[in-house]
């Protein structure tokens, strides 16, 4: 039996890759896709090694030793502690965080690469500190010690009624997180699961 491989970073919630795993496979049951959860950077480490044919993660810097095919465009949100603004507000400036601790969701080898995401390409001004998992942030934050920053799908997920979820905005404009396909070539394997997945996003 043939084997898709798929490294997916972590963070991006893995629900429409299970739809689309099993899509795929009843159209092709020649074909097993196995789903490798990793952090950002051991994706793309994955592949490099071989031990993944594509990476599903987010768009950060070029790669441009590899293809890229976008999946999907989704909002980033601030998970706050609930009650911090007014029920009926939906969105909230990064400007305005600036003073609350953010807490970044890495394990230590990951902390480098999240810090780049928040710091250099999202801009966000506010003091880091790095928490071990959703969960942990998730506790951390219903205490009423800062905030952390997920996409609106991995939100979609959290279940915690001491929490308040609100769409982060710069300067007023939605912040948008690209979900990409990347691959060293595309073969038609691979093309027929980015479209299958295109379509669960």
């Amino acid at each position: 039996m043939k084997q898709l491989k798929i490294a997916y970073f972590n963070q991006l919630g893995r629900r429409e890759l299970d739809q689309a795993k099993t899509k795929f496979e009843e159209e092709y049951p020649d074909t097993e896709v196995k789903l490798i959860s990793t952090g950002y950077d051991e994706a793309f480490e994955k592949m490099a090694d071989g031990e993944a044919d594509l990476v599903i993660a987010d768009k950060r810097d070029e790669k441009d030793d590899l293809e890229r095919e976008d999946l999907a465009q989704v909002g980033v949100m601030a998970i706050l502690p609930k009650g911090s603004y007014q029920s009926g507000i939906q969105m909230v400036d990064k400007a305005d965080l600036s003073d609350m601790t953010c807490f970044i969701v890495a394990k230590p080898e990951e902390e480098v690469a999240e810090l780049h995401l928040f710091k250099d390409l999202y801009q966000v001004k506010s003091p880091f500190i790095a928490s071990n998992s959703v969960e942990e942030a998730a506790l951390l934050v219903a205490s009423g010690s800062g905030y952390f920053l997920i996409n609106e799908i991995a939100a979609d997920l959290l279940k915690n009624d001491s929490l308040q979820k609100l769409f982060l905005t710069d300067n007023g404009a939605p912040m948008r997180q690209t979900i990409a396909a990347f691959y060293a070539e595309k073969n038609p394997t691979i093309a027929k699961f980015n479209e299958i997945l295109k379509k669960e996003y």
